[in-house]
C-alpha cells in the first residue's frame, strides 16, 4: 500500500534578499503542487506557498557533494517535506557547479560546516519561518564531501595530518582524495590556531545525522570520533566508483563500532544519489548516471524510506 503524504512540498529558492549564498527550502505545505524543474529535472512542489499549520516541524540541514549544489537532493527533500520535515540546502561557496576553485580542498574542508551553521542563524532569524521550526530536532544530512561536513557539524574532529599522510602513500591509487592534500604549511597553520592538526566544527544544536556516501574518511581516527554521540546514519553504495569504500564508509564503520547504523543500498553507485539525468547530462556528464543494476528511481525509493524511518524514530524519541 502506497503511504499517503500529510502534507504538499512547499519549495522556496534564494531565501534571503542578500545571500551569504544560494539557500533552497522544502517545507510542509498544504497547497497543490504544480510542475517545478531542478537544474532542467522535472518535478512538482508548491512555489512559496504558505508553511502548513501544526508545526513547530524538525528541520533538516543538507550539505550537498563537491561541485555540486543545493538542488542535489531534491527528490529527498520533496519527500520530506511531505513527511513533516523543513529541508535546507545552502550553496557552498568554492565548491559548487559554477565555481570549483577550492573543491576538495582544506579551505572548503573548514569553511563548509560554518556556512552550514550560518544558513541555520539566518533561519532562525528569518521573520516567518523561525517560528515553524522546532529548536530541539534539528538534524543533518550530507551526500559525499557534504557527508564529511554534517559528520563534523556532530562533533568529528577532522584529523588533516591523517589526511597528509594517507596520500603521501597513495597519491597515484586515489587521486580524487589526494589531489590538494594538505601540505605541511597547512598543518602548522592548523597548529597554531587550533591547538593541533585537526578541524573542528561542532554545532552543538545538531541532534541527528545522515552521511550518504561520505568523503574523507582518510581523516578519520579513534581519537577524531570520540565525541560523536548523536544518533548517526550511514548510506552506503554497493559499488563506489568514486571513493575507495575501504578509507571512508567502511572506515567509519570500523572506528564507530557500533555506535552507528549502517545501510548499504544494493544497485547504487556514487553517484546514484543524484537527480535522474538530463539527455544534456548525459551526453555532457555521463559519469554523473551511472548506476550498477539498479533504476534509479528505486535507488532513490529505498533511501527515501531508509531515511523517513531513521529521522522518524528520532523525531519521535526527542
Amino acid at each position: 500500500m502506497t503511504e499517503q503524504p500529510k502534507y504538499t512540498a512547499g519549495f522556496r529558492d534564494r531565501l534571503f534578499d542578500k545571500d551569504p549564498f544560494p539557500l533552497a527550502i522544502w517545507y510542509p505545505a498544504e497547497l497543490p503542487e504544480t510542475p517545478v524543474r531542478h537544474m532542467g529535472v522535472a518535478s512538482s512542489a508548491a512555489r512559496n506557498a504558505p508553511f502548513a499549520g501544526g508545526g513547530a516541524f524538525p528541520i533538516v540541514m543538507f550539505s550537498h557533494g563537491s561541485e555540486g549544489h543545493r538542488f542535489n537532493q531534491f527528490w529527498l527533500a520533496e519527500y520530506l517535506a511531505r513527511r513533516g520535515y523543513i529541508v535546507a540546502a545552502p550553496q557552498h561557496e568554492g565548491d559548487n557547479y559554477l565555481d570549483a576553485s577550492d573543491a576538495r580542498q582544506l579551505t572548503i574542508i573548514e569553511r563548509r560546516p560554518r556556512e552550514m551553521r550560518l544558513a541555520l542563524d539566518l533561519l532562525f532569524d528569518h521573520a516567518e519561518i523561525a517560528s515553524h521550526i522546532d529548536p530541539d530536532r534539528i538534524y543533518a544530512l550530507g551526500h559525499s564531501a557534504g557527508g564529511a561536513t554534517v559528520l563534523k557539524l556532530a562533533g568529528w574532529d577532522f584529523d588533516a595530518k591523517a589526511w597528509q599522510s594517507y596520500c603521501a602513500l597513495n597519491a597515484d591509487s586515489d587521486k580524487v582524495i589526494c589531489q590538494y592534500a594538505p601540505t605541511d604549511d597547512h598543518i602548522d597553520r592548523l597548529h597554531a590556531t587550533n591547538g593541533g592538526p585537526v578541524v573542528s566544527e561542532y554545532d552543538p544544536r545538531i541532534s541527528a545525522v545522515i552521511a550518504i556516501t561520505p568523503a574523507f574518511g582518510v581523516a578519520a581516527t579513534d581519537d577524531g570520533l570520540v565525541d560523536l554521540s548523536v544518533p548517526m546514519l550511514f548510506v552506503e553504495a554497493e559499488t563506489d566508483e568514486i571513493l575507495h569504500d575501504h578509507v571512508n564508509a567502511a572506515h567509519f564503520r570500523n572506528l564507530l563500532r557500533g555506535r552507528a547504523k549502517f545501510v548499504k543500498v544494493k544497485g547504487a553507485g556514487h553517484y546514484s544519489f543524484l537527480p535522474q539525468c538530463t539527455p544534456y547530462i548525459a551526453e555532457n556528464f555521463g559519469y554523473l548516471c551511472r548506476d550498477f543494476g539498479r533504476n534509479r528511481d528505486d535507488i532513490h525509493r529505498v533511501v527515501e524510506q531508509v531515511v523517513g524511518r531513521f529521522l522518524d524514530q528520532i523525531s519521535r524519541n526527542r
